[in-house]
C-alpha cells in the first residue's frame, strides 16, 4: 500500500523471510491473504508478482466516494463546530509542513486524516472504513499521483484549505460543492500519472 514493493515487482516467501526476519509459515500465510486480497498474485512457472493497479476499480471506488463524501460533507457543513473546523486545520497545517520537508508518505497520511475527519464529524466512520476497503487500488494511485512531480501537492492542500473556509462560513452548499470537485481531481489528473507511471497500470481502457 505504500509503495515499497512496486506494482509488478516479483517477490518471493524467502525475501520476506529474510527481510522481516521470521519463519515461513506466518509469511506464507501473509502471503496467502495478500492473495486473497488481490494484492498478490501468482503464475505458474512465473512466480508472485505484487498485483498492478485496476484502472477501473480505482475509478469505481472514485466515483463511489465523491458521491458519499459530497454528501457526507454537506451534511454537516453548517454544523460544524470552532473546536472541529481548528482539528481541520491541525491536519492541513501538517500537511503543508511534509509538503513543504517533501515527506511524502506524512503528506498522504494527513490527506487521509482530513477527509477521515469529516466522515467522523458526520458519525460516518463506519462507511470511511468499508471505503477504504474498497479503494485499495484507488489508494495506491492516489499516492502515486503525489509522487508525480507534474502534479504540485499545493494543489490538494489549497483545495483542502477552501474546503475549511466554507465549513467556517457554515455554507453546506460551498462544501458540497468543494468537495465534489476536489474528488473529481483523479480524471483530470490521471493522463499525468499513467504517463509517468505506465507499468504500474492495469485495465487502463
Amino acid at each position: 500500500m505504500n509503495l515499497d514493493l512496486y506494482p509488478g515487482q516479483q517477490v518471493s516467501d524467502k525475501q520476506f523471510e529474510e527481510e522481516i526476519g521470521v519463519s515461513r509459515t506466518p509469511v506464507r500465510e501473509a502471503m496467502l491473504r495478500l492473495r486473497r486480497d488481490d494484492m498478490l498474485y501468482s503464475l505458474p512457472q512465473s512466480g508472485t508478482n505484487v498485483t498492478r493497479i485496476d484502472l477501473k476499480k480505482s475509478l469505481d471506488a472514485r466515483y463511489s466516494r465523491q458521491l458519499l463524501e459530497s454528501d457526507i460533507a454537506r451534511s454537516i457543513g453548517d454544523t460544524l463546530t470552532d473546536d472541529q473546523i481548528s482539528q481541520l486545520a491541525s491536519v492541513v497545517e501538517e500537511q503543508t509542513t511534509a509538503s513543504k520537508r517533501d515527506q511524502i508518505q506524512l503528506f498522504f497520511q494527513m490527506d487521509n486524516h482530513f477527509h477521515q475527519k469529516i466522515y467522523e464529524f458526520a458519525d460516518k466512520q463506519n462507511i470511511w472504513n468499508w471505503l477504504v476497503d474498497f479503494s485499495v487500488d484507488l489508494n495506491r494511485y492516489r499516492l502515486l499521483r503525489v509522487y508525480d512531480a507534474n502534479l504540485p501537492m499545493s494543489r490538494l492542500t489549497q483545495e483542502h484549505q477552501d474546503i475549511i473556509d466554507a465549513f467556517r462560513a457554515h455554507d453546506a452548499a460551498k462544501v458540497y460543492q468543494l468537495v465534489y470537485s476536489h474528488l473529481n481531481l483523479m480524471l483530470s489528473e490521471q493522463k499525468s500519472v499513467l504517463d509517468k507511471f505506465p507499468d504500474y497500470f492495469t485495465n487502463i481502457n
